[in-house]
Parts: structure tokens; sequence; C-alpha cells
């Protein structure tokens, strides 16, 4: 079995791809890092650009599912910090054997439906609101759309998130560009954003730790 994962960020798989070997190419101005079980491309944050390098993966390398992979926030406190939630988006389900094969690489995970939103939550009710409408567990700006491109071309589809913030524990900006993050820093964040580094590296190293349990499972 080969999977396509589709990340936003390059910190989401830089703790990765520095330890599973992979052959860079370049396809349409989007560089992808292919191992052979694992194709791995980092889009960019935002539904339309997770949709166009998810419909490219899928086209040029022919994998037989997609994984949206990467942060999410929690919308509730019965997670924390670099937890690994396993599931579905609230329009489309996992792929039942594809969760199966996940959950058997993450035994600590968390199962539960990722709502995906346009930009950045941070307000604690908002968040209690959004998982009262959708029975979500945690949020994120791309799974969607990656569910759907996996439709459109008859893959299998599961979303893997590794939380950052929390309600209680919100993250110190949006990060909604430069100017966004120069006036949290203006108004005193820089602590907070500090921490949110901290976060966003244990993450980051929660989803190494997956993917590389996930490789050694399709290899076997």
């Amino acid at each position: 079995m080969k999977l396509g994962v589709v990340a936003a960020l390059s910190q989401e798989l830089a703790p990765t791809l520095g330890t599973i070997a992979t052959v860079a190419r370049s396809v349409e101005g989007l560089r992808f890092r292919e191992s052979p079980s694992l194709i791995f491309v980092a889009s960019g944050v935002g539904s339309r650009t997770a949709a166009a390098a998810a419909l490219v993966l899928a086209d040029h390398f022919k994998p037989d599912a997609l994984l949206s992979v990467g942060f999410c926030g929690a919308l509730g406190e019965e997670l924390g910090t670099a937890d690994l939630v396993l599931g579905g988006t609230t329009n489309h389900p996992a792929e039942p054997s594809l969760l199966a094969l996940a959950r058997s690489a993450a035994n600590t995970s968390r199962s539960g439906n990722v709502l995906t939103v346009p930009k950045v939550v941070v307000d604690a009710a908002e968040k209690k609101e959004l998982a009262r409408k959708t029975g979500a567990v945690v949020i994120d700006m791309e799974a969607d759309a990656v569910a759907v491109a996996a439709k459109a071309r008859g893959l299998g589809f599961l979303a893997v998130k590794a939380v950052i913030d929390t309600p209680e524990a919100p993250l110190a900006s949006t990060y909604a560009g430069c100017w966004t993050v120069f006036r949290d820093l203006f108004r005193g964040s820089v602590m907070g954003m500090i921490y949110d580094a901290k976060r966003v590296k244990l993450a980051s190293e929660r989803l190494r730790e997956f993917l590389v349990a996930l490789r050694d499972r399709l290899a076997a």
C-alpha cells in the first residue's frame, strides 16, 4: 500500500523527513518527498492549497489513499498538547481499514472527527460552541479539502492530527500574517509565542512517531 501525506506546513513534517529516507521530486511547482510507501507534500495553509496539492499528489503518484496530517486545535479540555486524533471530518468519514491500520500504529491515539474552519480559532467560547454544533473534537483548516480530493479520485481518506492548543491554553496569536504577529508581539505575547513554538515541536515529534510506525506497518 502507498499513502499520500498532505500537510499544510513544512514544520509539521520536518522531524518525519529527518527520519524517513525520501527522494525529492518537484511536480507542478510543489516539492514532494517520496519513500516506498509514503509520499509527502506541504501544501500551504488553507483549503484551496490543500485541495490542489492533494489532487497533484493523487494524479502523479497514484497512492491508494490520502492522509491529511498536521496540527489542530482541541475543542475540549479532554485533549492536551501533542495528543493524536485519528478519524474523518464532520463531512467525510475515514476509510475503515485505513483507520484500523492507523490505530495499530498509534495505540494511545484518540478517535474523533475534525472540523475544518477557514481561520484559526482561539476563543474558548467559540470552540465550545463549535463542538456543540458539530460533534467534532478538533479543528483544522485543511482536512475537509483533502477528503474531497480523495473522494474525487476514488481514494481512501484519513485525518491524522496532533493537538497544539486547547480552549484553556489558546495560541498566543492567530498567526494570520506578519502584521498580526507584530501586533500580538507589541501587546506582550512574546512568552506566549515561545510557548507556542514548544508546543509545535512536541506535536511535530508526535506526528513523526506515528508516521514512522505507520511506515513500519506498511513495510511488514
